[in-house]
């Protein structure tokens, strides 16, 4: 049953809220209790569910999804190195879904634009070599230089921040990452 899932990139994992329907409630899956009363039991529960209970009737849905698009869009639970993230339900073959805002997509454009007109290439959504990151933007600089620009506009773990960090570097990328909130986790965390 579960022989057709397709599972996000390491690094989209990372970003993945997760609600579930039935407590009608994000999770937290940085917590072991997963934030909700008896979540070691759920999650072992969850997890029971793999290969008997097919993904969409799991109750793990995409919280964005559902609020910026209007969608159900089930998730299932994976893990690496022993921490749990949340995957989007497609097929095989199907195109990731998307959690990009349009400020975002904004900001990604014009960083390729003013590199370019600088005399630097740029390509926006662009995978690292060893295809464990995606970039928001590649920016080929001076002297061999590789940069990856990030736009975070939305919350993230400090633990999220530094292993999509980890990603951009063993990919051998220097990261420039833009926050828009002056608070932001991944502040003095991630160059920024």
């Amino acid at each position: 049953m579960d022989d057709d899932l397709q599972i996000d990139s390491d690094e989209e994992l990372f970003r993945n809220p997760v609600y579930y329907e039935p407590a009608g409630r994000n999770l937290d899956l940085d917590r072991p209790d997963l934030g909700v009363p008896q979540g070691e039991d759920l999650l072992k529960k969850l997890l029971g569910m793999r290969r008997r209970v097919p993904v969409d009737k799991r109750g793990l849905i995409c919280p964005d999804c559902r609020d910026l698009r209007g969608r159900r869009v089930p998730m299932f639970l994976v893990e690496r190195d022993g921490v749990w993230l949340a995957s989007h339900y497609r097929k095989p073959g199907e195109k990731p879904i998307s959690h990009e805002s349009d400020e975002h997509l904004a900001r990604k454009e014009r960083v390729a634009k003013d590199s370019e007109d600088h005399g630097f290439s740029a390509d926006i959504e662009s995978q690292t070599a060893d295809g464990h990151a995606r970039l928001d933007v590649r920016i080929s600089g001076a002297n061999g230089i590789v940069l990856g620009y990030e736009p975070q506009l939305s919350a993230q773990t400090t633990r999220g921040i530094r292993a999509r960090e980890r990603f951009r570097r063993r990919g051998g990328i220097q990261s420039v990452w833009d926050f828009a909130d002056p608070d932001h986790a991944g502040i003095g965390t991630v160059p920024y």
